[in-house]
């Protein structure tokens, strides 16, 4: 498999926010059958050392959410910031697609990565936006059921998994929008 799906939860919109975990899975981007998964918790303490940022408006977004989603957080301990972003670098070493939200999750990793001084394992050419893949094929996002719990990144990836795998059969079977 070298499509890779990545989802983050972050304290924050900003490329240089606080990223509090990571979601990432390896997928079959004909069948949608799940490869390696990988979800991290991120310590907070950790990137606010190394000059990462919290916006409050994310905090109060935040609070909106369901326990699950907030337990998710803090159920299993963080790691440094550091020790995160070399996790998800290896574990995308062997991608050809990273798909993700590309102006959201894809250039916070790629800002994490530079202000780190961690060379990525991937090339600048892996990024796959969803919102544009969406948007040509002109999909009805609601139509898809959510397993897991919303804003747990790993559950985020494996539902994007799912609509992407549609989308791209869509495009390959010639379906127009």
């Amino acid at each position: 498999m070298k499509d890779a799906m990545i989802d983050l939860e972050t304290l924050g919109t900003c490329n240089n926010a606080v990223i509090i975990q990571i979601g990432a899975c390896y997928f079959d981007r004909a069948t949608g059958k799940i490869g390696k998964k990988l979800l991290i918790n991120v310590d907070v303490e950790s990137s606010l050392k190394k000059g990462f940022e919290v916006e409050a408006h994310t905090l109060y977004w935040w609070l909106e959410q369901s326990e699950d989603a907030r337990q998710s957080l803090i159920k299993k301990k963080g790691v440094s910031v550091i020790a995160a972003i070399k996790k998800i670098n290896t574990f995308l070493k062997d991608s050809e697609c990273i798909w993700s939200h590309a102006t959201f999750d894809y250039v916070k990793i790629e800002h994490h990565l530079n202000k780190l001084g961690i060379k990525p394992t991937f090339g600048y050419r892996s990024p796959r936006d969803l919102r544009t893949l969406v948007d040509i094929t002109d999909i009805d996002l609601s139509e898809y059921h959510f397993d897991g719990v919303q804003h747990n990144a790993l559950d985020d990836c494996l539902h994007q998994v799912k609509y992407t795998v549609d989308c791209l059969n869509k495009i390959k079977n010639g379906e127009k929008k």
